[in-house]
């Protein structure tokens, strides 16, 4: 079968089928295994890098498209909606698929989304274009988690080695993200040629040869041997597996709730835009759990089964921390550093990227002794520990810049960032090391949503209290209130990972 099209297997033969994917990638020589890593992993640094840039960006963009103040959030938020709601979608269609045809089509749309919003003078129309692009990114995470189950099925070591590779990937695209739109930012002309424009065109200069070298590289999924007569009774099982009511139900859950969260933050608390959907997504999320359990494992989107997999339901929950440590600092400080004291784009970068470097230090460290974090419970301790110390180091300085830079900004940068960093890869590879081969897609997709939720849910909460004082991010004391809350927040976090987790996975990891 064309590894073009999508290749499904019958229930019965797809354990099969996995295992001769698995044998068949297995047999590829180590230099096309890590190019095609490299693959998967430039698909995560361009999903990530499409969020991160446009702490950059946003200004530029609502100047060039007439966007009020309360809109500018869309420019992040319309694709990050769309990104996060729709990676279980994708997650149980490459467990279902090939996940070979998902990713390369994915990739490929997003290329030919950037091209098309590079070119948008229309602020409606480049919302919505952004939401279709935050669409077709999703895909690329869970096959990429999928791809590498497969194309890295020797050994265990090994596919923890790639998934170390992969995660540490996304955070670093997170802090490195306005390195890249500063330097970019310098493109001088305006109208078509201004640099927010070329950033899209750049990504997709990168994305539409990453796809054609997938579709050439990665290796082709075995088809199904089905004789004609069975595939009418297929094609019902097919949309059984698939689960569209769980599916819809759970998109929009997820939609209404990370809806509600950013109009809240943008038009306040009591704005009935925030307090409809907010209540709808809960009421409609308890009720995907109970449609799911009503369902036999094979044909449901999350069965019961995977939160009985050792320690997942914790992993998953404790995910909730992650991205959003990050994201509730790097704003405060790149606006701070450029709206109040006035520091060029590039240069607020430039403070930022002890985030970057220590969480790069921390990666190599790791992957070049995957011991560290083979038991994941110990080292996530510690970790914790020197991110809430981190908070604590932020709200103590009197100012970012001048001398507080060096003895509050800096270390905190150094020992938060690098501790963020463990508890991200140890989340990340003890996770997915956990799931069976064959659930790796929607694991992965599940746990990047969370991952992706807990930036929307921390810079939601940080909104609401950057306005405690007059003056807004002006006011420094407004920043200390919002980092005093993350401080407790992973203190939380990091009793209830105390209490529930259970180290009997170590031992598989």
């Amino acid at each position: 079968m064309s590894s073009s099209k999508l290749d499904v297997a019958v229930p019965q033969e797809e354990l099969g089928l996995q295992e001769d994917d698995d044998r068949q990638a297995a047999l590829l020589g180590r230099p096309r295994r890590l190019f095609l890593l490299g693959i998967l992993v430039l698909s995560v640094f361009v999903d990530v890098l499409a969020s991160s840039a446009f702490f950059i960006f946003t200004g530029p963009i609502a100047v060039d498209l007439s966007i009020v103040f309360e809109q500018q959030s869309w420019v992040i938020t319309s694709y990050a909606v769309t990104f996060a709601s729709f990676l279980p979608f994708w997650g149980r269609v490459s467990d279902i698929f090939s996940p070979k045809p998902v990713f390369c089509i994915g990739f490929m749309a997003v290329g030919i989304s950037n091209i098309v919003l590079s070119f948008l003078n229309d602020k409606i129309s480049f919302f919505v274009i952004r939401a279709l692009s935050g669409i077709a990114a999703a895909s690329l995470v869970p096959t990429s988690y999928r791809l590498i189950a497969q194309i890295f099925s020797a050994t265990p070591e090994e596919r923890a080695w790639a998934y170390t590779i992969y995660g540490m990937t996304g955070s670093i695209a997170n802090v490195t993200g306005t390195i890249i739109a500063g330097l970019i930012d310098y493109i001088p002309n305006g109208g078509q040629m201004r640099s927010w424009r070329w950033f899209f065109r750049i990504v997709a200069a990168v994305s539409l040869p990453c796809a054609v070298c997938g579709h050439t590289l990665i290796p082709k999924p075995h088809a199904s041997a089905t004789p004609s007569s069975a595939r009418k009774k297929i094609n019902v099982e097919l949309i059984q597996r698939l689960d569209p009511i769980g599916i819809c139900t759970m998109l929009s859950a997820i939609i209404l709730i990370i809806l509600g969260l950013t109009l809240g933050a943008s038009y306040g608390w009591t704005y009935a835009g925030f307090l409809v959907p907010f209540i709808l997504g809960v009421i409609l999320l308890p009720a995907f759990f109970f449609w799911e359990s009503r369902l036999p494992d094979e044909h449901a989107l999350l069965p019961p089964s995977i939160w009985r997999i050792q320690n997942v339901t914790v992993l998953v929950v404790f995910a909730l921390i992650t991205l959003g440590w990050w994201s509730v600092n790097f704003i405060p400080f790149v606006e701070m550093f450029t709206q109040v004291h006035g520091e060029r784009t590039i240069l607020a970068a430039v403070r930022t990227l002890p985030e970057g470097v220590s969480a790069g230090i921390v990666s190599v460290i790791l992957i070049t002794n995957p011991q560290l974090i083979a038991r994941p419970r110990y080292p996530i301790y510690a970790a914790m520990c020197l991110c809430v110390a981190a908070y604590a180091i932020w709200c103590q300085a009197p100012s970012v810049v001048g001398t507080s830079y060096w003895r509050y900004v800096f270390p905190g940068m150094i020992i938060g960032s690098g501790g963020m960093q463990v508890v991200l890869l140890s989340t990340n590879v003890g996770i997915m090391l956990a799931a069976p081969p064959e659930r790796t897609g929607i694991v992965g997709a599940i746990l990047q949503m969370s991952m992706q939720t807990s930036s929307v849910v921390a810079l939601s909460i940080q909104a609401g209290l950057i306005s405690i004082h007059p003056d807004g991010i002006h006011d420094l004391r407004n920043v200390h209130a919002s980092w005093y809350f993350e401080m407790g927040w992973t203190a939380l976090w990091l009793v209830g990972f105390i209490v529930f987790y259970r180290p009997v996975v170590e031992k598989h990891l």
